[in-house]
This record gives structure tokens, C-alpha cells and sequence, in this order.
């Protein structure tokens, strides 16, 4: 899954608004220093805005992205259901489950199935490489929630990409839920792998660039 077009958006507005709230600082600094009163427009009128606006985009861009995800994910459930794409069995456990209802579901026994469902990521422990996070697409039907067990299949060549494998019976699904690495091994997020980490430092770098700045500028 492609997250560049989230994560430059993300990496942008944590730059801009970055640098308003040095805005901010730097107005504090200087009148705490000067007594000095702006007039006209006060940072706050800029800042709140800007943040209003960049919440309703990100919101937009997390729209598409969840679109771009759920048809990937269908289109992938096809190919690893028929054996057309090597896929990985491997334990997992239901973490964050999306309140957007979605009109296609994507299981081993129904495949890219048009029926209601949520989109989900789960944490897994795969057997060929290390703990991560995936999503999958989860039928309404099944009534799965959040810490529940499961089993899914890995798409090799999608590290995103999982597929709920409605195959297995009670007995297995206990067994995962009973797996004692749950309470000792971590599993890392989404946030570092979808730009998270990029988000923060752009914002502390617009920040300490942008105070100096608006010091002397304020001054």
C-alpha cells in the first residue's frame, strides 16, 4: 500500500503548523520581554483556522486512502483464496476496528464477498519474520471485536495485506487467544510505518526554524 500522498500531506501540515505555533511562542516571548501588543490579526486567528483546515483534508485523505485499501484488499483476497498468490498462515489478534461500514468483505471462503463490513487492523505473529500490524476486512456477520483471536493469511508481496481465514474451527482460534506471546511480545504500530514519526519531526523542525524568525520579525 502506497502511503506517500498521507504521509507528504502529514509531513507538510506538521511543517506549517510547526511554524504558527512559533508564531506563537514568539509572541509570548517578546511581549513577556517588551511589553510589546500586536494589532491587527493575533496568531490564534491564524492557527485555528489552519488547524481546521488541515484536520478536514487529513480527514479526506484518510477517506481515500481507507477506499484504496479496502479495493487492494479484495482484489488480494482473490488471488490468495484461489492459491493464485503464495499467502502466509499466521496467528493474529483483532487491535483497532473502524467504525466506517464498508459494502465488501474479503474472507479464505468468500473472497472479495459483497456484504457489509468494517475495515480492522490487527496485530500478528507471523512465523517467518517479526510482529507487525495489518489490516483486513472483517464480514458484519461474524460479529469479530476488538482483542479477539484470529487467524489470517498473510500477502507476501502487500506487508499491509491480510486476509481473515474463516476456515479455521474453535479449537484454533482458542489456541491463538491462549498464545502466551500476546502478554510479552510488542507488536509495533501503523504510526512509524505510515509517516508518523516524519509528521512529528517536520513539526519540531518548522518550530525551531520558524522562532528565531518571528522574534526578530515581532521585534
Amino acid at each position: 500500500m502506497d502511503w506517500s500522498l498521507q504521509r507528504n500531506f502529514g509531513i507538510a501540515a506538521g511543517a506549517i503548523l510547526g511554524a504558527l505555533f512559533g508564531l506563537m511562542i514568539a509572541q509570548s516571548i517578546v511581549l513577556a520581554a517588551e511589553g510589546f501588543h500586536p494589532r491587527g490579526i493575533t496568531p490564534q486567528l491564524i492557527v485555528l483556522p489552519t488547524l481546521l483546515i488541515v484536520i478536514f483534508v487529513n480527514l479526506g485523505i484518510g477517506l481515500r486512502m481507507i477506499d484504496r485499501l479496502v479495493t487492494l484488499i479484495a482484489q488480494r483476497s482473490q488471488l490468495l483464496a484461489t492459491g493464485a498468490a503464495p499467502g502466509e498462515t499466521a496467528p493474529a489478534r483483532i487491535g483497532q476496528v473502524f467504525g466506517r461500514e464498508q459494502r465488501l468483505a474479503a474472507t479464505m471462503r468468500f473472497p472479495a464477498s459483497p456484504e457489509s463490513a468494517r475495515l480492522a487492523l490487527v496485530k500478528v505473529l507471523p512465523n517467518s519474520g517479526p510482529p507487525r500490524t495489518a489490516y483486513v476486512l472483517l464480514p458484519t456477520r461474524y460479529g469479530i471485536q476488538r482483542n479477539a483471536p484470529a487467524s489470517v493469511v498473510l500477502d507476501p508481496t502487500n506487508p499491509d495485506v491480510a486476509v481473515l481465514d474463516d476456515r479455521v474451527d474453535a479449537a484454533v482460534l482458542a489456541a491463538i487467544a491462549a498464545d502466551p506471546r500476546w502478554a510479552t511480545v510488542r507488536v509495533p504500530g501503523r504510526f512509524l510505518r505510515q509517516g508518523g514519526l516524519a509528521v512529528i519531526i517536520a513539526f519540531v523542525a518548522g518550530l525551531i526554524v520558524s522562532l528565531p524568525l518571528w522574534i526578530l520579525f515581532l521585534r
